[in-house]
């Protein structure tokens, strides 16, 4: 089985992220500037990020949570959910694979051996 990735900029996740992130600067009243000033970063890495043509490493999200100060929960929870659902349309989801015991680990044992 073959499985096509996209690169992840291209994603749904990453879409809702980005969308996450401009809605919870406008919605605490922020500008483009503000936040860059907050992140000491410019306000073109912003509006890259916002639209979803910059990725942020693990780091920059909560940095960019905490510029904003919200909970970066409200959204992770939104991407598992996104992720698992597109994994669930995949014949063989990876989170499946690793859950739900098959025949054939189940005669290997838990740790893969017969």
């Amino acid at each position: 089985m073959i499985i096509e990735m996209k690169k992840a900029i291209y994603t749904k996740p990453n879409q809702v992220l980005c969308e996450w992130l401009k809605a919870c600067r406008k919605k605490k009243g922020l500008t483009v500037r503000k936040v860059a000033e907050r992140l000491d970063t410019t306000h073109s890495k912003v509006v890259r990020v916002e639209n979803g043509e910059q990725m942020l490493n693990l780091v920059q999200f909560v940095e960019w949570t905490v510029a904003l100060q919200v909970n970066p929960h409200d959204v992770i929870d939104k991407l598992w959910v996104i992720e698992m659902d597109e994994q669930t349309r995949a014949e063989s989801p990876s989170w499946e694979r690793a859950l739900v015991p098959t025949k054939e680990t189940q005669k290997k044992g838990k740790r893969g051996k017969p």
